[in-house]
């Protein structure tokens, strides 16, 4: 496996972003996470969490908490690596596309949580969330 900690510039860009919104322009060799209609609970479906995005503490406990998210990070985070590990040898920069709905609150946490995991592994990880700041859900 290549030693990604030596590098200066990111191995891996994710984004962040809503459905509603569009999907961002891709290049070929990104990946795309979909999560509508994935078993995460939809902070908006709760009165009290609702208009909140996914930097919000309450929100970020809402979204880890439900029963598939740990699964559904460690698939991306799992497949982030495998592109990397077998065009390593490219050195190009994996894009990663996580989308809900929104683009404010699943996606947001589960962006952020990906991001984290592979940072600790000494992936260089950026990450942009591209709606976090489009208002009111749907």
């Amino acid at each position: 496996m290549p030693n990604y900690s030596d590098s200066e510039f990111p191995w891996v860009h994710i984004e962040t972003f809503g459905f509603d919104h569009g999907v961002p322009q891709t290049t070929i060799g990104c990946l795309l996470v979909d999560l509508r209609g994935v078993e995460l609970d939809d902070p908006d479906d709760q009165p009290e969490l609702a208009g909140r995005d996914g930097k919000d503490a309450e929100v970020i406990q809402h979204v880890m908490a439900s029963p598939m998210t740990f699964t559904r990070i460690e698939e991306v985070v799992g497949q982030a690596q495998a592109l990397l590990d077998f065009n390593a040898r490219k050195n190009f920069t994996l894009r990663v596309l996580i989308g809900d709905d929104t683009g404010r609150t699943r996606a947001v946490v589960l962006g952020n949580a990906v991001a984290e995991i592979l940072n600790a592994r000494g992936i260089l990880t950026e990450v942009e969330h591209r709606h976090l700041g489009t208002g009111a859900p749907r």
